[in-house]
């Protein structure tokens, strides 16, 4: 099912729809993601930078002490008393990412939050019968507030100081499409608000299975479920 909404795109207005069935959303390529951000590619990057470094100074420590195995070594013992040095910054360092990446995970976490209320009040907006200006107003409002705190913590795509880039989650923007084309009161499309339900549910489970990648999520401990035995 494809079902056509035209929304603004980083400053120029272009056609959007919304693809169910077998088609798959063209997405584009991940090297151009901003990396300033202690995602979770950036903090194993960061980790298994230090541990090279460490393993790096215990080569060179033992090649030392081949070289010239005797006591007074002179490069030796200069290596020795750098040791606490090359501990101590790798370790600050990493200190330093595994903070940017709890300080991440957080406002990933507030950002879902905010994404889900959103969601609730696009659906719920749906099924209303005749909605009012106010009503309208208010989901708008969530959805728009919702974007922007997602731009505030993801870059969007090829962005750089000449490029704005494309916005990374767009369905969240074609949800607020879907709401914005069924209007409100008089004039709300109350025949094309289970269609455009249906789409937004759709769009959100290609959002939410996205999204959730950014988080560290396991299975539970315990599974209360009669799926499971």
């Amino acid at each position: 099912m494809v079902s056509g909404v035209t929304t603004e795109a980083e400053g120029a207005t272009v056609s959007k729809t919304f693809v169910y069935g077998n088609e798959r959303d063209k997405q584009p390529s991940s090297a151009f993601l901003e990396e300033s951000a202690m995602n979770a590619r950036v903090f194993r990057r960061n980790v298994l930078g230090v541990i090279f470094i460490y393993t790096f100074a215990v080569g060179v420590g033992i090649c030392l002490k081949i070289v010239d195995p005797s006591k007074d070594a002179p490069v030796y013992g200069t290596f020795k008393d750098l040791i606490p040095l090359i501990i101590a910054i790798p370790a600050a360092w990493l200190g330093y990412c595994f903070q940017r990446r709890q300080a991440y995970l957080k406002d990933v976490r507030d950002i879902w939050s905010k994404m889900c209320n959103s969601f609730q009040d696009a659906v719920q907006y749906t099924h209303l019968q005749s909605p009012s200006q106010e009503e309208y107003a208010k989901v708008l409002k969530s959805l728009s507030y919702a974007i922007e705190e997602m731009r505030a913590v993801f870059a969007n795509v090829g962005e750089d100081e000449k490029r704005i880039g494309i916005f990374p989650f767009e369905s969240m923007k074609l949800i607020r499409g879907g709401i914005s084309s069924l209007g409100f009161s008089d004039s709300f499309q109350k025949d094309q608000a289970p269609f455009t339900r249906s789409e937004i549910v759709e769009r959100w489970k290609v959002l939410r299975k996205t999204f959730l990648l950014e988080l560290e999520r396991d299975i539970p401990m315990k599974v209360d479920s009669p799926f499971l035995s």
